[in-house]
């Protein structure tokens, strides 16, 4: 039997067993870089699943979408955004963060979105805060048993829209003081053992409010529903308890919500808000007026200057002005003196 091919393909095999291979295989380098592309004109970096320990600093740093997210992050440090100061939009969902130095979030001013989601914080960074541009935060399956908002200024500075704390073992509602743009919140999944319906006070443009799978107890669920119903909000997007109950057994003070003085420095500031937003379009488009009439001036005068300059070329190319036939019949290249033709006096004979 002859087995003599047999010997070079063990011989391969054996040289191909001697390479040393990454610990997960064969890799192909291209697909472990961070992808780049475009996203609505906006330059989005997609480093998404690269059991990253920080954050990469060798990014363009013009980027305005980063996609962090499933990655091994453990600590964001001051230093990790200082590079990438145009971020819109931030993903850091599934790593596993459990610090966030002081100044980590500050070079951020043109954040509008951040998710920090399903890491292992005990504590908001409070700087997200005071962020000028910072509309949703997405800040559920944390531990947040430390807020600390003691120390919080309020109100807030960042214009929040839209919160999610859902499942971070919180016994209340946090205070970050009157939220006037706030249109919706999910705290489910929460304990909130300690909720009280005063804290809705805040939120005087709340619209939609996610509670299930709290402990709350059926009255507080009721002023809720009822809260929510007295601002406009569709019940059907509501998730909160919809089975009425009567107001002997449960009563509704939901009224001193809407009536304190919390709710109405909440209006206020929302119409604050909304005048100095209709003056600001009032002052640009009286601005807007003015600049294209400015136009119109500049152009007439502009075409006036043309047609005078344009007579005056004309008016110096004419023949000068002859008074007398011997200067009508001019042969001189060169302009001659004016003459005026005389008559000879008349002799009279006796």
């Amino acid at each position: 039997m002859e087995l003599h091919w047999l010997l070079p393909l063990i011989v391969c095999l054996y040289s191909l067993r001697a390479l040393p291979l990454p610990a997960s295989g064969f890799v192909i380098q291209d697909e472990r870089k961070c992808k780049y592309a475009r996203i609505e004109k906006l330059l989005r970096i997609r480093c998404y699943d690269m059991d990253l320990k920080e954050v990469p600093q060798n990014l363009k740093t013009s980027v305005e979408v980063l996609d962090l997210s499933y990655n091994r992050i453990r600590k964001l440090k001051s230093g990790s955004f200082q590079r990438y100061t145009d971020i819109r939009f931030l993903m850091l969902y599934e790593n596993m963060i459990l610090s966030v130095e002081p100044g980590t979030f500050e070079p951020l001013t043109s954040l509008q979105e951040v998710d920090l989601s399903n890491n292992g914080l005990t504590t908001i960074p409070m700087e997200l805060f005071t962020l000028p541009k910072l509309r949703n935060l997405y800040i559920d399956s944390n531990e947040l048993t430390h807020l600390g908002l003691e120390t919080l200024q309020k109100p807030i500075t960042a214009p929040l829209e839209y919160l999610n704390v859902a499942n971070c073992e919180l016994q209340d509602l946090p205070d970050l003081g009157v939220l006037p743009k706030l249109w919706q919140l999910n705290a489910s999944m929460n304990p909130l053992t300690n909720f009280q319906i005063d804290g809705l006070a805040n939120m005087c443009h709340l619209r939609v409010i996610d509670l299930a799978k709290t402990q709350l107890s059926p009255c507080s669920c009721q002023q809720v529903t009822n809260h929510i119903m007295m601002l406009g909000a569709n019940p059907k997007f509501v998730p909160v308890c919809m089975e009425a109950l009567s107001i002997d057994a449960c009563p509704l003070p939901y009224n001193r919500t809407i009536h304190s003085e919390t709710f109405r420095s909440c209006l206020s500031t929302v119409d604050l808000a909304v005048s100095r937003s209709l003056w600001l379009f009032a002052a640009g488009c009286f601005g807007g007026v003015c600049f294209v009439l400015l136009i119109v001036i500049w152009c007439v005068s502009r075409c006036r200057k043309k047609r005078a300059k344009r007579r005056m070329s004309q008016a110096q190319k004419r023949k000068p002005f002859v008074i007398s036939p011997r200067n009508a019949t001019n042969r001189q290249p060169e302009d001659e003196p004016l003459h005026c033709d005389t008559a000879k006096p008349s002799i009279i004979v006796h």
